[in-house]
């Protein structure tokens, strides 16, 4: 369904099988680099959040190629949101709480809408899976690709090149959920690959640190022997999701 005028503007809803005693659900933000991926990506996850018997709905949002930033996305997020609660409130599913859940691009989303908005439905937890979270993150800056400046000057809006960091540092900062986290930041769960080298896992430790000092509930996942794709610790991967399952009990219930 459409949530708003644009052709990107679109979101898919999964109910479960039976009514079920929460009034809780599940967003789903896909990744790509804020330039790809679909809704489509995270078809399987939203299916399978409802046969465990939470609403969950997968979105498209505006990307670069539209001239999106991430301020952009926020915003799409809001919209997306709404017609969210109107439309399972419609079919007689009403939603009074909600977990985000992204990867990679998703998850910086997740993270920062988590984070910086005031939400037209309560944020429960949020969940993010090789998330960037800080832009100025040494490591990453050391190792960033010419792609990935473009990535960052796309993303803010401005112009950021390696010898431009510090003079574009507050922007930089605006776009880190790192540098984002209060004391009333939602429950958080981050997992993120050791060997990942498109988010290096030190931008995982520099959250996780921003998230203990406000005091801040959280869990970071390792996938010691994973990339990006998280794809190399199926064991790992497995008390991921019952961890999901965990936060969902504890915080959207």
């Amino acid at each position: 369904m459409s949530y708003g005028a644009n052709k990107a503007q679109k979101l898919d809803l999964c109910y479960p099988p039976s009514r079920p005693t929460n009034t809780s659900a599940f967003l789903l933000v896909h990744g790509g680099g804020w330039s790809s991926g679909s809704k489509a990506d995270f078809a399987g996850l939203c299916a399978t959040i409802a046969r465990l018997g939470y609403v969950a709905a997968t979105m498209d949002y505006r990307m670069f190629d539209q001239g999106a930033t991430y301020a952009d996305m926020l915003a799409d997020i809001d919209l997306a949101l709404a017609t969210y609660r109107d439309t399972a409130r419609t079919d007689g599913w009403p939603i009074t709480k909600v977990a985000l859940m992204g990867a990679s691009a998703g998850a910086h989303l997740s993270l920062m809408y988590a984070y910086t908005r005031t939400p037209i439905l309560p944020v429960g937890f949020v969940v993010g899976m090789s998330s960037p979270t800080d832009f100025l993150d040494p490591v990453f800056l050391a190792s960033a690709t010419t792609d990935q400046f473009t990535q960052l000057s796309q993303l803010v809006g401005v112009t950021v090149t390696r010898d431009t960091v510090d003079q574009r540092r507050s922007a930089l900062q605006a776009a880190s959920p790192a540098y984002r986290v209060t004391g009333s930041s939602p429950p958080t769960i981050l997992a993120h690959g050791a060997k990942d080298s498109v988010v290096p896992y030190s931008n995982a430790l520099l959250l996780t640190a921003q998230l203990a000092g406000a005091g801040v509930p959280y869990d970071l996942l390792t996938y010691p022997n994973s990339e990006h794709n998280l794809a190399d610790d199926p064991e790992v991967n497995n008390r991921f999701l019952q961890l999901v399952l965990d936060y969902a009990s504890r915080y959207l219930d």
